[in-house]
């Protein structure tokens, strides 16, 4: 089970998630779905927490929030890869993911 923001009796992410996802991410970004978001990006990120915010926009808090079960899920990265990514994409991320670490 993934616990969120809202599961969690501390739950004190509750001011300016749209304001911070909207300074994260651009409108480009958020045409795209989340699933192919991870796949091109993942590998840039090293934490991600703004699926535990409250949004006041519905649309914005399930596109973050989706991202979240993505990188919280055992395999899901690799899963949105291999579906949104060419041969050659995928070779740059691994290539990227090595140099980077």
């Amino acid at each position: 089970m993934t616990v969120t923001g809202a599961d969690r009796p501390d739950y004190r992410f509750d001011k300016d998630g749209d304001w911070i996802a909207r300074e994260f991410f651009s409108e480009s970004d958020l045409k795209m779905p989340p699933e192919e978001w991870a796949a091109r990006h993942a590998h840039l990120l090293a934490c991600f927490s703004l699926h535990l915010y409250r949004y006041k926009d519905a649309t914005l808090g399930a596109w973050v929030r989706r991202l979240g079960e993505i990188f919280t899920t055992e395999g899901e990265i690799e899963r949105c890869r291999h579906r949104f990514l060419t041969e050659e994409e995928l070779a740059s991320v691994r290539q990227q993911q090595a140099e980077d670490f």
